[in-house]
């Protein structure tokens, strides 16, 4: 029989909740090596505390791990990346990332504003928008900053999480840059499931009440995932899928995304689908999330 697993959504990580003001994040700042036709690219990074995870531990964040930020200065978010270490600052072995957030408030499903948030997961670690695109912050907004980790081992481990937010200072801007901003769906609420073993889909549908173009996508799944798909139902046509890249040794490393300055047209009201496939292996239920993240203009 396999272990039980133990859910941990902590509702008390705003306890101790630390806000990094405009001068520290002025003294972290540097050029990165980025480049942008939109002008010098900086970069900004910061490591968190060891988090002691449990054996068993699922989307776990602990108290007083997540963070605040106030930028000095209006910049425009181009990328982001995270990185987990051990305690002694080096890869672990196995993948403990779940997924993090960087915005204005965190993701929920269902929810219709336009959010100004970035995102990664264990097998999307790092994201960077079409070049001409970013996420607009002001002076002074309030940014949150989340991290939670999955812990599938049998034994404790101890890691902290190191992210670079890479952005363009509104002073170094040389040229206009197209404003995008997210939004979050789920193929289940809370986000959290399990699948048994062999092939498995799960869907939902909804509409958006954006009015603009989705020039950026990519999902948050766990291990086993095998697609997760966006489908327009008005005229039955895939706008995008998917699915896993895998190491030369066969592993399941990362999860396409979808970047294009073109992009594709997003209407108010348009019916959508999202469906996520899981293959599951084993011989017993395994944990799952299937998320889509889209970045889009908005015209409203």
């Amino acid at each position: 029989m396999h272990k039980t697993t133990i859910v941990s959504l902590t509702a008390g990580f705003l306890s101790g909740l630390t806000t990094l003001y405009g001068a520290e994040i002025l003294d972290r700042l540097q050029a990165s090596a980025l480049t942008s036709t939109c002008g010098r690219v900086s970069e900004v990074s910061f490591t968190s505390e060891v988090t002691t995870l449990k054996s068993g531990v699922l989307a776990f964040c602990s108290d007083g791990s997540m963070k605040m930020f106030e930028f000095p200065e209006p910049v425009w978010v181009i990328g982001y990346k995270t990185e987990v270490k051990d305690a002694q600052g080096e890869p672990p072995l196995e993948n403990y990332l779940c997924h993090t957030f960087f915005g204005d408030h965190m993701p929920k499903e269902g929810d219709d504003s336009a959010m100004k948030s970035l995102y990664s997961d264990a097998f999307t670690r790092e994201i960077r928008l079409p070049d001409g695109f970013g996420v607009p912050m002001k002076t002074g907004e309030k940014i949150h900053w989340m991290p939670m980790f999955n812990n599938r081992a049998d034994r404790k481990a101890e890691v902290r999480m190191t992210f670079r937010v890479f952005l363009i200072r509104e002073r170094d801007r040389i040229k206009p840059i197209q404003p995008l901003y997210s939004t979050l769906r789920s193929v289940e609420n809370p986000h959290l499931y399990f699948v048994p073993p062999g092939k498995h889909a799960k869907s939902t549908t909804f509409t958006l009440p954006f009015d603009g173009r989705i020039h950026f996508m990519g999902t948050h799944v766990h291990p086993y995932a095998e697609s997760v798909e966006l489908v327009e139902l008005t005229r039955g046509q895939t706008l995008w899928k998917s699915s896993p890249r895998r190491s030369v040794s066969g592993e399941f490393s990362a999860m396409e995304t979808y970047s294009s300055a073109e992009g594709i047209p997003l209407r108010p009201g348009v019916r959508y689908a999202l469906t996520a496939t899981y293959n599951n292996p084993t011989d017993h239920w395994v944990d799952a999330m299937a998320g889509l993240f889209l970045f889009f203009t908005n015209s409203r």
